[in-house]
């Protein structure tokens, strides 16, 4: 007589280690490990389930609770989680946990490197050297911007923005962030960075890093008309996600010089991204690999399992979003 299953767990992609194998043996697991799955895949398969790591690609909206009633966790395997209806799973008394702090210096490390890649225009001459268009030094060649004694602005100084911060500081530059909520003071003076409002960030900031998450108040809040209020000359980087910034008003943006370069590693749709974005050289495009490392990666497989494991013994897991 075959084993009774007391549940299914969803996987949805594959996780990095060996934390897979800590689900107990009672628990049938569907684990999609050589790729993540699909939309429709993910909704077939979740609707007997009573957990699941679920990528941030995917999208968990009502009807897809709805259609899964023995739901009880939805263990994020990433910080943001504005793929997931939240507020409907709440009420729907599902758990939902992130995988925050340990991709933080991965992620700070992937926006210091674009700073970096846009500042010194890397990516070109990196283009240069391999279409063997170099043929030697030339005193004018790929002129960049010295980081020291610019305005390096953050735009949501949690974590990463914090992290990026302490980073940053060596360089020498003015650091200015702004937030929904002001920083402790003991922090702003650790950090040696100052609170401005969203105005004086835009318009003060030679560098400006998005670091936030994506809500509400932010969506597209990087529109045409927050492009005329910004440096000619300045950079613009975003590791935190594609729809704060509109890309159509960015393409025109660029095309009227408003700005002088830019970093994306996150897009408003990683499948639909515009060709003008791709083929201007002052743009830098990164494929979502801020928390592309090892060590980052397996701590949030590490994560994303232990929540359901902690659920499944009746343990309040470590990071619920409320």
């Amino acid at each position: 007589m075959a084993k009774k299953s007391n549940g299914i767990i969803v996987v949805s992609g594959p996780l990095i280690g060996d934390s897979y194998n800590s689900f107990p043996d009672d628990y049938e697991v569907v684990y999609s490990d050589d790729k993540v799955m699909g939309q429709d895949e993910f909704n077939d398969v979740v609707r007997e389930a009573c957990a699941a790591v679920v990528m941030t690609s995917i999208q968990v909206d009502t009807e897809v609770i709805d259609s899964a009633p023995r739901l009880k966790i939805l263990s994020n395997f990433g910080v943001g989680y504005d793929n997931i209806n939240v507020k409907y799973a709440h009420e729907k008394k599902i758990v939902i946990t992130n995988t925050p702090d340990v991709l933080t210096t991965s992620c700070a490390e992937l926006g210091v490197s674009l700073v970096m890649t846009v500042a010194r225009r890397l990516a070109e001459g990196n283009e240069l050297v391999e279409s063997g268009e170099f043929k030697g030094w030339k005193v004018d060649l790929l002129l960049g911007t010295e980081l020291s004694g610019k305005t390096f602005g953050i735009l949501g100084c949690g974590r990463i923005g914090q992290a990026m911060a302490k980073i940053i500081s060596g360089f020498g530059m003015k650091m200015i962030y702004h937030n929904r909520k002001k920083l402790d003071s003991e922090i702003e003076s650790r950090l040696g960075i100052d609170y401005v409002d969203f105005h004086g960030l835009i318009s003060d900031s030679d560098i400006l890093v998005i670091t936030s998450p994506l809500n509400d108040e932010n969506r597209h809040s990087f529109k045409l008309e927050t492009f005329q209020q910004m440096k000619r000359k300045s950079i613009l980087i975003n590791i935190g996600r594609g729809g704060i910034i509109k890309e159509g008003d960015l393409v025109v943006a660029l095309r009227k010089n408003l700005i002088g370069g830019v970093g994306l590693d996150v897009f408003e749709d990683p499948r639909n991204i515009p060709v003008e974005l791709k083929l201007d050289s002052r743009v830098t495009l990164t494929p979502h690999i801020g928390s592309a490392t090892w060590e980052a990666r397996k701590a949030m497989s590490d994560l994303s399992v232990r929540a359901i494991l902690d659920s499944i013994e009746g343990i309040v897991p470590q990071y619920i979003v409320t």
